[in-house]
């Protein structure tokens, strides 16, 4: 394909296309790519962040609790009233009072972090109560047995405790304990344990307090210890650690705490392509501005060049129809407006030639055509319409010699019909001024058919001064004579209706004569509806086809039109004008004296 056989509008898309709008889209792209790619990066960044600072938070309360429990395991007091084996209860409270004289385990050692401490010695003598009490107590729950399995002298323990979940003021079901071993001042033959039981709401509230679009979690093996769902409580239930679905958008960190391996675990959501963009409104502009201002000047500059190139071409296809106009419109100095002077002043050179070369025949012509128009009026002139009206005034006056006064009438309104329909003016008249003609027709009418015929006229006073298309109703009362009332045998009934509303016109004539067959009527309305003024010379049905397309042409093509007929029951022809379009005589008269002001 050679580029000389491309119209310059698609030299110009393709200069655009393949010179300006994709390297601008390849640009752009890698801008927007990039700036998408920043921002997922610092989103990873920003996770990472977070999650070293809920492990560094989370073992720093951990190993603050286990330096704690350091205090209590080399308080030798404590050792020494643990070991002593109290006669009765009464000497061991006694004891005991004066013992948290010196030292009250809760006062001197809880530092915010804990719920709670207690301590349990394998010693019969002591009294349950406060933050001493016998093994007896606790040898067979499931912490117990299990710090007595792993053998490990201190433990991070995690449970579920079930007695909290319905004791007031015992703390949260969810508990995590340090548990260690006391017998660190020799053997005493006295099992003595440490457990401590840290603050879970304070642990919960390092993930609770990170305000971030993301799902937090913090898991041992077995448990999600801690989680930002707030759809959950420190009552229920530890969640399974597997109830996690790891997917693209899942970050993890392990860390060690109290000699186990926790994992915080984050799941985000990555935020669509064009949110992004949308946040960075800077970017999003540039990248607006590189595509609008190209395609902008582009388009003005095509358009420039296109727009008087169509005129040249519309022109010069003029040319060849032997319409020889020059281009007045057009602007620019460039080539183009060259090529348009150059045009003009060719056009003017041919007319010019034309004048010179052709103005002999053209008066011959002139002088031909002038003698066939002559010859044309003498003929008209042998036919003249007063001929005929004079005749018609004579046949009266000899029927009223006779007295036939019947057939002087009727004569008469037939020569007041025949010359008023010779002077058409513009072809409009008043309804009021159609009713006269519709009157004398039904009177001529009456003549031929007497008593079997009857007339009925229902017009609103304010539709009589609408203008309609001259004898258009008088064809369609005429066309209900001939083929509805004549051919029927029963007596003629016409009815002529004139209404209006807010919106149209209505004229309805209707006869109860012989009507019209399914099969005809349909071809009448197809005929109708297809009409132009080529199909008058090929239509029996001239009258109506004329009378409809003068009433189509008045109402500028937007004439509704409805025929219902049925054999032996009559025609009803409906006519809807838009008044938007039927003008009044009052306002007809003053748009004529507006004109001939002008």
């Amino acid at each position: 394909m050679k580029l000389s056989n491309l119209k310059i509008r698609v030299k110009l898309l393709l200069i655009y296309f393949f010179c300006v709008l994709i390297p601008i889209i390849l640009t752009d792209a890698a801008i927007l790519y990039t700036v998408n790619h920043n921002y997922r990066a610092e989103k990873n960044k920003e996770i990472q962040f977070l999650m070293d600072r809920i492990a560094y938070n989370m073992n720093e309360i951990i190993e603050g609790c286990i330096l704690f429990t350091n205090n209590i395991y080399l308080d030798r007091q404590l050792n020494e009233f643990l070991n002593v084996s109290y006669p009765d209860s009464a000497t061991y409270y006694r004891e005991y009072m004066e013992f948290l004289e010196i030292n009250n385990i809760g006062y001197n050692y809880n530092n915010g972090k804990l719920f709670k401490v207690q301590v349990y010695a394998d010693n019969n003598t002591i009294l349950n109560g406060g933050k001493i009490a016998t093994i007896d107590m606790i040898r067979d729950t499931d912490w117990y047995k299990q710090y007595k399995e792993y053998g490990e002298d201190i433990q991070l323990y995690t449970y579920y405790d079930v007695m909290k979940r319905n004791a007031t003021g015992s703390g949260t079901a969810r508990t995590i304990s340090i548990i260690r071993n006391m017998n660190n001042f020799g053997l005493s033959g006295i099992e003595k344990v440490l457990k401590i039981d840290i603050d879970y709401n304070l642990m919960l509230k390092n993930v609770l307090n990170e305000k971030i679009d993301a799902d937090i979690y913090v898991k041992n093996q077995d448990y999600i210890l801690f989680s930002n769902d707030v759809s959950t409580h420190s009552m229920q239930p530890y969640p399974l650690a597997d109830t996690i679905k790891v997917n693209d958008n899942t970050l993890s960190k392990d860390f060690v705490t109290g000699r186990k391996t926790w994992t915080v675990v984050v799941q985000y959501q990555n935020a669509p392509f064009w949110t992004v963009v949308l946040e960075n409104k800077g970017i999003l502009l540039l990248v607006l501005l590189n595509i609008f201002l190209p395609s902008l000047l582009i388009y003005f500059v095509g358009k420039s060049i296109s727009r008087r190139l169509f005129l040249v071409v519309s022109h010069m296809n003029k040319v060849k129809k032997g319409q020889f106009e020059e281009i007045k419109d057009f602007s620019g100095e460039d080539e183009i407006g060259e090529v348009i002077l150059s045009y003009n002043l060719m056009i003017r050179k041919i007319r010019n030639l034309i004048d010179v070369v052709f103005k002999d025949k053209t008066e011959k012509q002139a002088l031909e055509i002038s003698k066939k128009q002559a010859e044309l009026k003498a003929i008209q002139s042998q036919v003249n319409p007063h001929f005929l009206f004079n005749t018609l005034e004579a046949i009266r006056m000899r029927s009223l010699i006779k007295e036939e006064y019947e057939t002087a009438d009727i004569i008469g309104e037939l020569a007041i019909l025949f010359r008023k329909s010779m002077t058409w003016g513009n072809g409009n008249i008043t309804i009021d001024e159609e009713l006269n003609f519709v009157d004398k027709y039904i009177n001529i009418q009456r003549y031929r058919f007497g008593d079997k015929l009857k007339y009925h006229k229902s017009v609103m006073e304010e539709c009589r001064q609408y203008m309609v298309p001259k004898l258009a109703i008088v064809t369609f009362i005429e066309n209900a004579f001939v083929h509805g009332i004549e051919t029927s045998t029963k007596d003629g009934l016409i009815t002529l209706t004139i209404t209006k509303d807010q919106d149209y016109l209505f004229v309805q004539i209707e006869d109860n004569g012989q009507g019209i067959e399914g099969e005809k009527l349909m071809e009448l309305k197809q005929m109708l509806s297809d009409a132009d003024s080529m199909a008058l010379n090929n239509s029996s049905s001239t009258g109506v086809l004329n009378s409809f397309l003068r009433f189509k042409m008045y109402s500028e093509q937007e004439l509704i039109f409805d025929i219902d007929s049925e054999p032996d029951m009559g025609t009803k022809i409906t006519i809807q004008l838009p008044l938007s379009k039927v003008v009044r005589a009052d306002q007809n008269t003053r748009d004529k004296g507006d004109r001939d002001n002008d």
